[in-house]
């Protein structure tokens, strides 16, 4: 018996079959490791690779939250407000004196029930995803700047709040940590469980989920609630690293993380992706900003540059499911 098989695929075919799937991706992150670090080699130091994955923390927890989303047929853009927001509140519920065993909790709690709103109004209204959570980005930035009068709210240099987004277990920076935590969750969720069965097929037709007996409500509730707990858990890890709740943090982040999960293939359509593409999808857009970014590229050249990629990699999913 051959121990390398697995339902009949052996372990290099699967191999196989998941390197052929991302190849363009991989292909591109290659090559922009590679010219990068011929003009800069600076790119290939220790720093600035811990450095890269440690700023790939916050996008890529609202890139995991958006692939549930984006899944189901929806979209959020009222990530990067939500992120703000969440962080201004654990900004001040750590300034009256709670402690942060509370305030991370509460704040992840929040933002489920948040996406659970949310997720209800979309399921239960069939109003476009991109207009309730484009009215949403005004609600959260509005409660934001509200918090303290449009100023940031301070979090002390020795609170143990900044461990979350500054400290290290075991010599690995903690954010990176929660991120593969966060990861392994996600992963189970979409690939082990019943709720992730469903996501993929609400997704491809929610008429027929509905008629094989699926809750397209409370599965869109449920892909809005771990998508906007991730927002919430990202925003305080962004709060904690400024040591501050800032109204504005969190600027893009919506678009960073619908760049990340276009680019690790799944359909903006709903119903195809993974998680595994999400990850190549924040590696190569944490790559390509941190290149842009010791070539000095000017900011306007870099937002031009990440609205090309997202168009092209819709167009291109849009061409390849035309062609099947």
């Amino acid at each position: 018996m051959n121990n390398n098989k697995i339902g009949g695929t052996t372990l290099w075919q699967r191999l196989r079959s998941n390197l052929s799937q991302y190849a363009g991706v991989l292909a591109a992150l290659v090559v922009l490791i590679v010219v990068a670090t011929i003009f800069k080699p600076v790119f290939l130091s220790g720093d600035n690779i811990v450095n890269m994955i440690v700023n790939s923390t916050t996008i890529g927890l609202a890139a995991f939250g958006m692939t549930f989303v984006i899944l189901t047929g929806g979209i959020d853009l009222s990530v990067g407000a939500l992120a703000a927001l969440t962080g201004v509140f654990a900004a001040d519920l750590l300034g009256r004196g709670v402690p942060m065993g509370v305030v991370i909790p509460l704040g992840i709690i929040a933002g489920a029930l948040v996406g659970m709103g949310v997720g209800a109004i979309i399921a239960k209204t069939n109003i476009p995803p991109f207009i309730v959570t484009l009215g949403l980005t005004n609600i959260y930035s509005g409660l934001a700047i509200a918090y303290n009068d449009g100023y940031p709210v301070p979090i002390a240099l020795e609170d143990p709040f900044t461990v979350l987004g500054n400290g290290k277990i075991l010599g690995i920076p903690t954010p990176i940590l929660v991120l593969i935590a966060a990861f392994i969750i996600c992963y189970i969720i979409l690939n082990k469980t019943n709720v992730g069965r469903n996501v993929f097929i609400i997704g491809g037709n929610k008429e027929a989920a509905r008629l094989s007996g699926i809750s397209v409500t409370k599965t869109t509730m449920f892909s809005f609630a771990i998508h906007c707990a991730l927002v919430a858990l990202a925003g305080m890890i962004l709060a904690s690293r400024l040591y501050s709740g800032l109204p504005s943090a969190g600027k893009n982040m919506e678009m960073n993380a619908i760049t990340a999960v276009v680019l690790g293939g799944t359909s903006m359509t709903g119903g195809d992706g993974n998680i595994i593409g999400t990850v190549i999808g924040v590696l190569l857009l944490q790559v390509l900003l941190n290149v842009m970014t010791i070539f000095s590229f000017p900011a306007f050249l870099q937002s031009l540059v990440q609205g090309v990629i997202v168009i092209v990699a819709v167009l291109y999913d849009y061409l390849r499911k035309k062609k099947i």
